[in-house]
């Protein structure tokens, strides 16, 4: 997804080959060149479809989100893709195919490069040629024009890589003819295609809004104004600078180039999807793990359409004409609510856009539906007509949410939706503009007075500047009215849509128990349980009703709540992902002990020295605003309590589990349940006989500088003796914090605890990050033993023991040329037996690539006649294995 923002493009000032990107890539090839022609040859085969995997991702994050989905067919191939050809022509769809007009202006670039044609003399038609020259070495016939594209060269690649590596059995005369043309085409690509002479950088957003940026290729100094600026939101992950002629610059993040946790390497899709995850791949390192695919696990094609889209065409409804949707089946009327609603709208000279808040499935699309539909019913309406624009992409049905097709996207998408309700009969003219004719129906109507709703206004691609253009053209008597989860945006009138008030509640219990035909399973004690777990949330109540229905039984609302991961989702994910990390770790502090606490109690406990210092008030306001947490007045003394609702605290909880903020959130914690724990109800005592112990704790802290972090790592230890998961995160917190090699050791310290505290289950991640960090610590031996030790785990099974080994290989060879360095070392060979042993224990599981891996051991450990027993069974088990073949041609020698 682009951002725009004003920056300028630098000149590159970091080559290319020095660079993440492209660095561990080199080092292959140059370490595999020293193998021979055969070896250097499918190395670069290799870089080969590593740097068509690069250039395809970068291309396919410029193309902007649409209503029709084009970049996520696109994703959804790719996360499949089991063959590089599949990645070719994805390359081509976005480039020629109607993805292509989704491209974002400052990406124009970059398409021309790949699809302009030239002629001789253009570095782009020389190395396709070399590339040519390449494939006719290994007797491969593709006729090329005197003119062509570069895309040509990725088609080319395919052929090259399927007739050798896929289907081919190429010679060592084949490989030296082609390995020069090969080198030299891809150096060009490299060193002149314009994706690789942009910044590409990863970015990470720290607690105070500002971002760590760590280069990737190129100069990154127009990322380095995030380093200093709390104002943008922006995902972490992979990026690319690109600018457009206008001079409007954009940061456009990739789904698909990820990095490991300390920078050292690249990972890219490598197919083999299923249940949910794929495969990412280092070419570099041949280290593979496996990543969330569940943003693609939706078919690609168009959804159904939403039940709330609207009709289609303007009917008479009432005394106006509108198209909107017919009130839902069940809708238990909330008669304040959409008088409320009424009484804005009849309004027409103030507050034109007109904003209902609240989290999803809370009702504010049928309070709206509801209003007009009494509006309509007034004898003289202010608004002759009604159009209904839907942004929906997810129903929430009795049986589940349900994904949908949504209607609108962007503001052009708007435009052309009101035209079609409209049918101008100016839309046939050549110069017609949609978005001009709908600006113009903003400022002087639609055929009268009119009143435009936008419903779900939050998946709209921004929403922030298409209220900025609302607000630019509407004018009274005309008016806009929105429904959102959340608004980051000024110049509306907001009405906060919360919880049914008891009596509706109580309502909508009896009336959907009966359709259910469970009226007799609800007494009045349990339907007062419904309704105060649920907080009146109207989907939660329908989602626990249809579970008790299931189970036939009175179900406790929590448990149902909890296990229902499809609802959380839908309800809270889009709006968790949206909120800043100030307030994601304030969400996540509410949802970890869920009691209603005082506002202020909230605003010590995070300010704590020690914690990256941020603007607790308004981190406690956006969580408030996006309708994760709200508030409860004390009639005391006017103290404001703060809380999380019992559906977004259980949502909470399943987040924390995998947030950096675990380890602080778990220390705010702490101090935060020294204040005693208190519901809604209890906010009437007042905050003074539950705060004073903690406030003067607190204030004693308050007055030490918050980046003295040792003092207060006893606190930090005390608590991960307890939560031994928190050392890891403690590790990552002393890591963040400090510089050098004293970090590594203490986080390596934190690390072993971690390994002596936790589940065995857990421990074999913990040991491939201990590995890593005593490599930054250029402790070699420690590095090995942590490998092994991961492999020896009685949790590991015969994938994490070859993973392992094949790491282990790697790393070996890697060191073997240093002088300080001693692979016969007798720690070493211990251990490097012992997971031989283990690996030969389970010699049945095995498949030919894990024998290529265990036979690299055996040669680490000085058995060549083992490594070849081994490498010759594994051809017995796949006889085309390109690692246990490789082996065997080098033992032969």
């Amino acid at each position: 997804m682009a951002k725009h923002i004003s920056t300028v493009q630098s000149a590159s000032s970091h080559p290319p080959e020095t660079s993440l990107l492209l660095r561990g890539m080199n080092h292959r090839v140059e370490v595999d060149r020293d193998g021979g022609d055969i070896a250097y040859f499918h190395a670069l085969l290799l870089k080969l479809e590593y740097i068509t995997k690069i250039v395809v991702s970068g291309v396919i994050a410029c193309i902007e989100d649409d209503a029709d989905r084009h970049r996520y067919s696109l994703e959804f191939e790719l996360v499949r893709a089991n063959s590089l050809g599949s990645w070719v022509t994805v390359l081509n769809d976005a480039l020629v195919g109607p993805p292509a007009e989704c491209l974002i202006s400052s990406a124009r670039h970059l398409v021309r490069d790949l699809t302009q044609k030239v002629g001789q003399g253009d570095w782009r038609q020389t190395a396709v040629c070399q590339l040519n020259e390449a494939a006719k070495a290994v007797d491969l016939d593709v006729p090329i024009g005197g003119r062509v594209a570069l895309k040509t060269f990725f088609e080319i690649g395919v052929q090259i890589r399927n007739r050798t590596r896929g289907h081919g059995a190429v010679t060592m005369s084949q490989c030296s003819r082609a390995c020069p043309p090969l080198a030299t085409a891809m150096e060009l690509l490299t060193q002149n295609m314009e994706i690789f002479r942009v910044p590409w950088v990863h970015l990470h957003r720290n607690l105070s809004g500002k971002f760590r940026v760590s280069s990737l290729l190129n100069d990154p100094s127009p990322f380095d104004y995030l380093k200093r600026t709390r104002d943008t939101q922006l995902p972490n992950g992979v990026y690319l600078h690109l600018m457009d002629p206008s001079g409007v610059a954009s940061h456009v993040r990739t789904s698909f180039v990820a990095t490991t946790p300390e920078l050292r390497d690249i990972l890219v899709p490598n197919g083999n999807y299923r249940d949910g995850f794929y495969e990412v791949l280092s070419y570099a390192s041949n280290d593979i793990s496996r990543h969330d695919g569940t943003n693609w696990r939706l078919p690609p094609e168009r959804l159904p359409q939403s039940e709330t889209e609207g009709r289609a065409v303007l009917e008479q409804m009432g005394n106006t004409f509108a198209n909107v949707p017919p009130v839902p089946a069940g809708y238990v009327s909330r008669i304040g609510l959409v008088h409320s609603v009424v009484e804005e709208l009849l309004k027409v000279n103030r507050h034109p856009i007109v904003t209902l808040t609240g989290p999803g499935g809370i009702g504010k699309t049928t309070i709206a539906i509801k209003a007009i539909g009494e509006l309509s019913q007034h004898d003289d309406p202010p608004y002759e007509v009604v159009l209904w624009i839907s942004a929906r992409d997810i129903d929430l049905l009795d049986t589940g949410p349900k994904p949908v097709s949504r209607k609108v996207f962007t503001q052009q998408d708007i435009a052309q939706a009101a035209v079609e309700l409209l049918e101008p009969t100016s839309r046939n003219l050549e110069d017609f503009n949609p978005v001009s004719f709908f600006q113009n129906c903003l400022s002087d109507g639609a055929a009268g007075p009119t009143l435009f709703v936008l419903d779900n206004f939050e998946t709209l691609k921004d929403p922030t500047d298409v209220v900025e253009w609302l607000d630019t053209y509407i004018r009274p008597p005309h008016k806009v009215l929105i429904t959102t989860r959340f608004r980051n945006f000024r110049g509306d009138y907001p009405i906060e849509i919360r919880g049914m008030s008891e009596e509706e509640a109580t309502r909508l219990i009896g009336e959907h128990a009966s359709r259910l035909g469970i009226a007799e399973l609800i007494g009045t004690n349990y339907k007062n349980q419904l309704i105060t777990e649920s907080d009146g949330h109207p989907y939660v109540i329908k989602i626990l009703l249809g579970q008790v229905a299931k189970e036939g039984r009175a179900v406790n609302p929590a448990r149902i709540v909890a296990t229902a991961d499809h609802m959380l989702n839908a309800l809270f994910r889009r709006t968790y992902d949206a909120l800043s990390p100030a307030a994601q770790r304030i969400f996540l502090l509410l949802s970890s002990w869920r009691v209603y606490v005082p506002e202020v109690a909230v605003e010590a406990v995070s300010l704590r020295p020690g914690a990256e210092r941020f603007d607790v008030a308004n981190a406690l306001q956006e969580a408030v605003q996006f309708s994760l947490a709200d508030y409860s007045d004390s009639k005391e003394d006017k103290e404001r309590f703060v809380g999380a609702p019992l559906a977004a605290a259980l949502f909470g909880q399943g987040e924390l589990e995998v947030s950096p903020f675990k380890l602080a959130v778990e220390e705010d914690r702490k101090l935060l349940m020294d204040f005693g724990a208190g519901k809604r109800k209890d906010a009437h005592r007042g905050a003074l006989p539950r705060i004073q112990n903690l406030i003067k704790a607190v204030a004693s802290r308050a007055s030490v500088e918050p980046d003295q972090l040792e003092q207060y790592i006893p606190i930090l230890e005390y608590l991960a003796e307890r939560f031994p998961r928190a050392y890891w995160q403690l590790a990552d917190l002393v890591l963040e914090v400090k510089d050098g090699k004293q970090s590594f050791e203490q986080a390596s310290s934190y690390l072993r605890r971690f390994l002596e505290a936790t589940e065995i289950p857990d421990r074999f991640a913990g040991w491939l990050r201990l590995a890593e960090l005593r490599r930054a610590c250029e402790d070699a031996v420690g590095e090995v033993h942590a490998l092994c030790q991961a492999a020896l785990l009685p949790s590991s099974d015969s994938q994490n023991r070859s993973d392992v080994a094949n790491r282990l290989n790697n790393r070996l060879r890697d060191l073997k040329g240093r002088d300080t360095w001693d692979v016969t070392a007798i720690e070493i060979q211990k251990l490097l037996n012992s997971v031989i042993a283990r690996m030969e224990r389970y010699f049945k599981d095995l498949s030919a690539t894990d024998c290529s891996r265990l036979a690299w051991l055996y040669l680490n450990v000085g058995n060549s006649e083992r490594a070849l027993e081994v490498a010759s069974i594994g051809l017995t088990r796949d006889s085309t294995n390109y690692y246990c073949q490789r082996l065997m041609d080098r033992l032969n020698q």
